[in-house]
């Protein structure tokens, strides 16, 4: 038996309420994936910039944003 069918299986025995949690706990898992995707696509995007190491201060940031702190 495949997981798939082991997981439809099991499925099978829930009730309707039951089933409306393990739909949302499996839509997290999902978007999980996608935000893990979207934050290494982030961290490669960072790798590659050739200004990554150069710290800015906080009063520096702030200026350049138009931020009075």
């Amino acid at each position: 038996m495949t997981n798939r069918e082991r997981c439809v299986a099991l499925l099978d025995a829930f009730s309707e309420a039951q089933l409306a949690n393990v739909a949302a706990m499996l839509q997290a898992a999902i978007s999980d994936a996608q935000d893990d995707a979207y934050c290494n696509a982030l961290y490669r995007e960072y790798e590659q910039d050739p200004d990554k190491g150069q710290p800015v201060s906080i009063e520096d940031a702030a200026k350049l944003l138009g931020v009075t702190l």
